[in-house]
């Protein structure tokens, strides 16, 4: 009975300490004292550090260096055979799905098109809240390519989503809930955006879409990330005349200059410098009426995070007039030289190394047959061939490659385990006409009589990092359209436009493993771990772009479409 008494004794004792700690009053001499916990909360050093976390998968390219290497190896060359499909789930909605997830610790949120979200528990599948956008009902017509968008950000207790009505959404990472809500553009001017946010320095920057939908001026746009509030933006091309870059553009064609800078850019953790590709300009093939250089397009601008100031560029493809953009990733790196570069894949056929403090060019190299290049100049400026620029009155024949690339938006990969760039690209030529067109704000502007696609097909390549120089090379039926994954475990992910989701021996290109998810896609591929399993994750759903109107029409009709994400692990037995 005495010990029993004890035992009473000391709970008692124990509880009532705990009432006096935990008494703000009592122990602190506070008046208020609260807080909450937040799960699966997103701090800027998470950010930061994305590319030391191996378990999760945090923003576009994995990491501000945008390398899409993730350093998980437990699925690998040796077991990637007995990779099976874990869950599926549908997104209920058609269309292009051109998102990818974003992991936080085993807690996946992801963007479907028509500006759906969906939080999912990433072990087992199961939809936690799902967020559905109303979107105008008159917008589909001022939409380039599809109702698509290329994923959320997850940041702080937040879910960043830019929408195709050119606003930016935060909703609560637990319910889906909106906390905050920002206009920026108007989608009936052709303005739009599809992209996953970039978050640095508790900014959220998005840069807008529909320069060929007549959009202008391309923006980059620096929000609040605690209210949405407008931080700054920044101009790609001339808006008032007065600018120096103004000089570029012949007479007052920089009225109505388009681009766009509508890919994410990445993040120079160093310099302060957000790295960000600027889109074509428009018109896109009637280039006579926009005599110069026309810059920032068809360029990778550095811009200052802090104030949203241009500090440098390099410019891919002056006077662009084939549509070849120049918006697509760049990726940072160290080569094994020593040398702080980019690295970018562009959409004019060449891939690109160019120094990160100077903005000179390393190195050029073709990544399949190009014939609009007749030399090259001081700092790799191209001069292009005269005959296959377009014209009026004439087809200019057989122009290579293709407007989409080149590689097209879906992007490459850099395995620090190889010094390889894994580039998913397509082989094919176009025929172009010029024609005179009036500029209308939220009409195509395209400036062309004539638009035909060659047949061909499409390729990964493996390119050293450090020279250019081709190490292997994958041939396919159709243009690639998915984008790439490298990891420590030896491997490179991507999928195709048949549906063939596969695992690529990284340091030869043989295929070690497929799966068909029964549909086209033109998605990213992504992985992450949770507990002791590594997971990785594909979206499937054809459409967007203009290469799959044009090409697949025929194929799409005798072919499913749908829009899902697929989760696959090594299959562990019994």
């Amino acid at each position: 009975m005495k010990g029993w008494r004890n035992s009473l004794k000391g709970a008692l004792l124990a509880n009532a300490a705990i009432s006096i700690c935990t008494s703000p009053a009592v122990s602190l001499g506070v008046s208020t004292l609260d807080g909450k916990h937040v799960e699966y909360y997103v701090t800027e050093d998470m950010l930061l550090n994305a590319d030391k976390d191996p378990n999760n998968w945090l923003m576009y390219g994995r990491d501000y260096e945008s390398t899409r290497y993730s350093p998980l190896s437990q699925i690998n060359a040796e077991n990637v055979g007995d990779l099976v499909a874990k869950w599926n789930l549908s997104f209920g909605v058609l269309g292009a799905q051109d998102s990818q997830i974003t992991a936080v610790n085993g807690r996946l949120y992801v963007s479907s098109s028509q500006n759906r979200v969906f939080a999912i528990d990433g072990v087992s599948g199961k939809v936690l809240w799902r967020y559905d956008r109303k979107l105008p009902p008159d917008l589909g017509p001022k939409l380039c390519c599809g109702d698509v968008n290329r994923g959320v950000i997850a940041y702080e207790d937040k879910v960043i989503l830019a929408t195709l009505d050119t606003h930016v959404v935060a909703l609560d990472n637990h319910t889906g809930e909106v906390v905050w809500e920002t206009k920026l553009g108007d989608y009936r001017t052709g303005e739009i955006f599809t992209s996953m946010p970039v978050v640095v320095d508790n900014k959220i920057l998005i840069g807008n879409s529909g320069g060929d939908v007549g959009a202008n001026p391309g923006t980059i746009y620096a929000l609040n990330g605690d209210d949405g509030e407008e931080a700054w933006k920044t101009h790609t091309v001339p808006v008032t005349g007065k600018e120096e870059i103004a000089n570029t553009w012949g007479g007052d064609s920089w009225k109505t200059a388009g681009g766009t800078p509508w890919l994410p850019g990445s993040y120079d953790k160093e310099t302060g410098l957000l790295l960000w590709g600027v889109g074509n300009p428009v018109p896109d093939f009637d280039g006579s009426v926009r005599p110069g250089d026309n810059l920032y397009t068809g360029s990778t601008i550095a811009v200052d995070v802090k104030s949203g100031a241009i500090k440098g560029h390099f410019q891919y493809t002056p006077h662009d007039v084939w549509d070849y953009d120049g918006t697509n990733e760049v990726i940072l790196i160290t080569d094994k030289q020593n040398r702080k570069v980019w690295l970018h894949a562009d959409r004019n056929g060449h891939l690109y190394s160019i120094d990160r403090e100077t903005y000179n060019c390393n190195w050029v190299a073709a990544m399949q047959r190009v014939n609009w290049v007749k030399s090259w100049g001081d700092n790799c400026r191209p001069e292009a061939d005269p005959n296959k620029i377009p014209t009026y009155g004439k087809e200019t024949k057989d122009i290579a490659p293709v407007l989409d690339g080149g590689k097209e938006w879906v992007p490459a990969a850099y395995s620090k385990r190889t010094g390889y760039i894994y580039v998913p690209g397509r082989d094919m030529s176009m025929d172009l006409a010029a024609k005179k067109q009036e500029f209308k704000p939220g009409q195509w502007f395209l400036g062309t009589d004539v638009l035909r696609l060659n047949p061909g097909g499409g390729y990964v390549k493996a390119f050293d990092g450090t020279t250019g120089e081709l190490v292997w090379s994958r041939r396919q039926n159709t243009p690639a359209t998915g984008g790439m994954l490298a990891t420590a475990g030896g491997l490179v992910f991507n999928g195709d436009a048949e549906g063939v989701f596969r695992a690529i021996k990284d340091d030869t290109g043989e295929t070690l493993w497929e799966f068909n998810v029964g549909t086209g896609i033109h998605s990213n591929p992504t992985t992450f771990m949770v507990g002791d399993t590594q997971y990785v994750a594909i979206l499937a759903g054809p459409g967007g772009g203009s290469i799959w109107p044009l090409v697949y029409g025929e194929w799409l009709k005798t072919r499913q479409l749908g829009g899902s994400l697929f989760v696959f692990a090594i299959h562990k037995g019994k």
